[in-house]
């Protein structure tokens, strides 16, 4: 009979998924409960790091500007911090860094585009700090943030510091689940860092040791991600401090943000199938973290594909199956409605809307990786100005 096997691959679907949602962070919660979160002082004078603070900038005319009138602002000694802009733009965003060209920032102009690990490549030997900062060029930092980063290199243990990049309003549908969704993440960032070494940077905003540097061997994965990853493989931690804080503005609709996910996907994944920055079992604490919050959690919209399937399968053999499949059916629904009606109000509709978005968003990134179909180059999310920061 059928049944058995159907019911295997429900409950089997539903289990991994309840485990990256639910399970996954009710174990960090108790493996990490009664270690306390060291809280570091600031380093002052000498203590501080040298910094070589670099951006990778395509096309941010309308950006740049205000990019490097905040890192002109940032709270920290200028003899200790230099800033590397490394542009390939084909606007106005060469001519406005060289205008701002100084002693503190260094504006290297590539002469044609081949994406940002080669961008990046290209701006490494201009880079002399003890520290290496990796930023955006929308993104906008608080004056202490860089002091709030370096401060944790106290530890001779940790070797990447990301910080907490935060969205600025936005009116897209998604919006309140995607609020949700962030306090999730960043609470699981510092349980992770708590329990060992978090594997979720924000590529807008995290520091490494410059001698850790371990570059990533083309643009075809996750450069942000494996960077890190390089890092915490040679035996370091990679932390998470909330008190690290920029702001930039979300993408500006939910189409650009949907292809924005599936190209972050497409990178992971072809990233984990290359086999770059991928832990050991010789790590079995990096292992486990990395398989549970990022590598199932890639996978979970084929869970949730199977579940559906299975209880649609079973519904013919059991009333109880069927109210599994309305139940699935009336999430989905709620989502669809939320897609159509983007004015409807609650988490009730937004939460299912932002969920189903970030796992199609994630089927379609895996799928693309397969297929090794994310390229080096790809058209740039469109972001405004922000003046926030």
């Amino acid at each position: 009979m059928a049944i058995l096997p159907l019911e295997c691959l429900f409950w089997i679907s539903f289990c991994v998924m309840f485990y990256v949602y639910f399970g996954f962070p009710a174990c960090l919660f108790a493996l990490s409960a009664g270690r306390r979160k060291r809280q570091r002082a600031e380093l002052m004078g000498d203590e501080l790091p040298s910094i070589s603070f670099i951006v990778a900038a395509y096309n941010e005319e309308r950006v740049i500007e205000e990019k490097l009138r905040n890192c002109l602002r940032l709270d920290y000694p200028a003899g200790k911090l230099k800033f590397v802009f490394v542009s390939d733009s084909d606007d106005g965003t060469n001519e406005i860094l060289l205008r701002y060209q100084s002693e503190q920032v260094t504006a290297l102009v590539l002469p044609e585009r081949r994406g940002k690990v080669a961008a990046l490549e290209s701006a490494y030997p201009l880079c002399q700090g003890e520290v290496l900062v990796f930023s955006d060029a929308n993104t906008l930092y608080r004056p202490n943030s860089l002091r709030m980063l370096v401060r944790h290199f106290v530890d001779p243990e940790v070797g990447v510091v990301t910080g907490d990049v935060r969205l600025l309003p936005a009116a897209q549908t998604f919006g309140q689940g995607e609020g949700l969704y962030y306090r999730y993440e960043r609470r699981l960032q510092e349980l992770e860092s708590l329990f060992h070494s978090t594997v979720a940077i924000d590529g807008a905003m995290y520091a490494l040791r410059r001698e850790l540097l371990r570059p990533v061997s083309s643009g075809l994965i996750a450069d942000d991600f494996v960077t890190a990853m390089n890092v915490a493989l040679q035996g370091y931690r990679i932390l998470y401090d909330p008190e690290a804080i920029a702001e930039e503005d979300p993408t500006p609709d939910d189409g650009m943000e949907f292809r924005r996910k599936v190209r972050i996907v497409a990178y992971a994944m072809q990233s984990f199938l290359a086999g770059e920055g991928v832990p050991s079992l010789r790590q079995p604490r990096l292992w486990w973290t990395y398989v549970s919050h990022k590598l199932l959690r890639w996978l979970v919209p084929f869970f949730a594909v199977l579940m559906f399937i299975a209880s649609g399968a079973l519904a013919w053999w059991s009333l109880w199956w069927r109210w599994m499949v309305w139940l699935q059916a009336g999430f989905y629904l709620a989502a669809i409605l939320a897609w159509i009606f983007p004015k409807l109000p609650g988490h009730v509709f937004r939460v299912p809307y932002y969920f189903c978005m970030v796992n199609l968003a994630a089927l379609r990134g895996v799928v693309r990786a397969v297929r090794r179909g994310q390229k080096p180059v790809w058209v740039r999310t469109e972001r405004s100005v922000t003046t926030g920061a």
